[in-house]
Order: C-alpha cells, then structure tokens, then sequence
C-alpha cells in the first residue's frame, strides 16, 4: 500500500469511517491526505479521540516506511512534533510489555521454586 493510494476507509470502524468521510467532504482521501493532518488537528475533529486517532495511524503505517520519511523535510514542526510523540508513546507501550514480562517470570520462577 502507497501514500497516493486510497485510504482503506472500508477497514475502519464506523467512527473513524465518518470522520474522516467528513473531514474529506463526503470523498475518501489518500492515505497521504489522511496522514499529512497533524495529531493535533485530528484531536478537533467531532468523533475522533485517542483511540480512534491510534485507529487511523495504525492504517498509515502500513505504508512502506521508505514513502513515510520521503516526507520528512516538508513536514511543519507541529506535524514532525505529533509524530516524535506518538512514536514515543509507542516505545512507551513496548518497554511497559517489556518491563511486565521480565517482571512476571522471576515471580513466578520464585512460586514455583517455593512450592514444589
């Protein structure tokens, strides 16, 4: 899937689907329209919050990343901003899942080893 193709708005949930149906006046937008509106722009769209807005970034990074950085020197601050922390967030998530596996199997080694 390319930026210049069609958003695959048939794969959203029905709120995501009209949200972006009306930000883009009823047409469905490429995936580079779609992903060219910052995090915070999203954020003042009627029905779109974090979840949603997690939705339709999950959809643009399917896109080659090799298209995804061609972009990169034209993008404004605000938009380069957005993207540093939603890439934050997501290392954020992982180390968590991380954290709570290697946590979780001392422990659990530790029961075992206590009652045999």
């Amino acid at each position: 899937m390319g930026l210049d193709d069609p958003f695959p708005i048939e794969k959203c949930s029905g709120r995501v689907r009209g949200a972006v149906l009306a930000e883009f006046q009823g047409r469905c937008p490429t995936i580079r329209e779609v992903a060219s509106i910052s995090d915070a722009q999203w954020l003042t769209v009627p029905n779109i919050g974090p979840t949603t807005l997690e939705e339709i970034r999950r959809f643009i990074a399917e896109t080659p990343v090799e298209e995804r950085l061609h972009n990169l020197p034209t993008m404004g601050d605000g938009e380069l901003l957005s993207r540093l922390q939603r890439v934050q967030r997501e290392l954020n998530i992982i180390a968590a899942a991380i954290k709570a596996r290697v946590s979780v199997s001392p422990y659990k080694k530790d029961q075992e080893n206590e009652h045999p």
